[in-house]
């Protein structure tokens, strides 16, 4: 046993070894941050209750818009910062990571200067269908959460640097260390305080920017003192080539913006603040499988932007063959879970919410697509290979809205999941593993190709 384990860690492709090593220490961070997450509902719904929870979900969705208005350059710096590792080139590393952290800073505070009076203007109790909390309240809940929201997508780059590394495990610490500070300080407020959004918020958004700071720091000092960025390494024309990458990016991203962050707004205005509660503790339950697939596909990324580069076909047909048996696998544990989530909703949420059955079905069926697919999203993110995806995502843009408020209307919640099944999930289902195929035999042209 003990040289079975050698032989899977220590020998063979060092590609895969690195991904091995980082998809087991990724189980251990992932399923503390899973724990954390499942403990933190109760704790938030038992010092907010259900509308004030759905409420905080509604805020945070609406601020989590900003972040696509980075243009996709985040996602280009994982792809041209792992391409610069494979070629050795230390110079062109600290110049991405330079010029990336300088146009996301530029870009992201004029963002939340001009948001400002913005933000103080809006008649929130409208837009969340709530009169239970205070205007005041609420715009300065929105602001605290969308400063927050600022600083933490710029010193988010540092995990965006390690994934680029195949070291996503490391980035994957961050989050559960901030979510441990959150539940000390709902846990401190509760002692003196009740069902405060405001300090809800301060409590959620504020731990996870000073963890990120602090990573900023230490990793740049340390690991990554290389390409630590600087004024003086900032390159307008290498902007120019992430920003091209990060563009597609960026226009898949908006047709996840529309499906996925409008969803909560949707809610709220069709049917009310507590409805976003069960739509959201449901999709987090289900997630349980699609997070434990994410942690083997994470590293797998930025390695197949390795593979690709040298031409390693081979390898990629064996991992992903590897890939598609685990995600199989994990379909059959979303199965499982919806046959027990009757009595897991009751020792998780005891009395607090009661789930309908056809949510719980609707939003396994999505996960499920979810899933198996993956691995073929995966395989063309980090191909870059993003020009059919961008020509669907526009499609979905505007077919989502329409279907997800009218069916909304007619079945709840479990009708938006429908919408998104539609749009999103069967499409994905039908042409990636088509573009996968092309590609990976070397068939691929034209649309297929770019």
């Amino acid at each position: 046993m003990i040289n079975y384990f050698k032989t899977f860690f220590f020998e063979g492709n060092q590609r895969s070894i690195k991904a091995k090593k980082n998809i087991i220490a990724s189980f251990g961070i992932k399923g503390a941050a899973l724990l954390i997450g499942f403990i933190k509902v109760p704790i938030l719904l038992s010092y907010l209750n259900v509308d004030k929870y759905g409420i905080w979900l509604t805020i945070a969705s609406i601020v989590d818009w900003i972040q696509y208005f980075d243009l996709g350059i985040g996602h280009g710096l994982r792809n041209k910062f792992a391409e610069a590792l494979v070629n050795d080139n230390k110079i062109l590393a600290r110049k991405l990571v330079s010029t990336t952290y300088y146009y996301i800073s530029i870009i992201f505070l004029s963002i939340c200067i001009l948001l400002i009076p913005v933000v103080y203007n809006i008649n929130w109790q409208k837009i969340l269908n709530t009169e239970m909390v205070e205007q005041t309240e609420l715009v300065y809940s929105v602001l605290i959460v969308l400063v927050m929201f600022i600083f933490r997508f710029i010193l988010y780059q540092i995990s965006v640097i390690l994934k680029a590394d195949q070291r996503p495990a490391i980035s994957d610490v961050f989050l559960p260390i901030a979510n441990i500070i959150t539940l000390g300080i709902v846990l401190l407020i509760g002692s003196f305080s009740k069902d405060s959004l405001l300090l809800a918020c301060m409590a959620i958004s504020i731990p996870p920017v000073l963890i990120l700071l602090i990573a900023n720091i230490f990793y740049f000092k340390r690991d990554y003192s290389y390409c630590k960025p600087s004024l003086k390494y900032v390159d307008k024309s290498l902007f120019k080539d992430t920003f091209t990458l990060g563009m597609k990016f960026f226009i898949i991203q908006i047709a996840g913006l529309v499906m996925f962050a409008s969803s909560n707004i949707i809610l709220t205005q069709i049917v009310n603040p507590s409805e976003v509660s069960l739509y959201n503790i449901t999709r987090q339950y289900f997630n349980i499988p699609y997070i434990i697939l994410g942690i083997i596909l994470t590293p797998f990324w930025s390695a197949t932007t390795d593979a690709y580069i040298r031409n390693d076909f081979e390898w990629i047909k064996n991992v992903m063959k590897k890939l598609l048996l685990f995600s199989g696998i994990c379909s059959i544990g979303v199965v499982i879970m919806l046959i027990i989530s009757p009595f897991v909703y009751k020792v998780w949420l005891g009395n607090t919410v009661d789930i309908p059955y056809n949510l719980s079905l609707m939003t396994a069926i999505l996960f499920i697509f979810y899933i198996i697919f993956s691995p073929f999203s995966s395989f063309i993110n980090g191909v870059g290979k993003l020009n059919l995806s961008i020509i669907v995502g526009c499609i979905k843009m505007v077919v989502y809205i329409p279907l997800a408020i009218y069916l909304t209307k007619m079945i709840g919640a479990s009708g938006l999941v429908l919408a998104i099944i539609l749009v999103n999930s069967i499409p994905a289902a039908i042409l990636e593993p088509i573009q996968y195929r092309k590609i990976i035999n070397r068939r691929a042209k034209g649309i297929w190709n770019k």
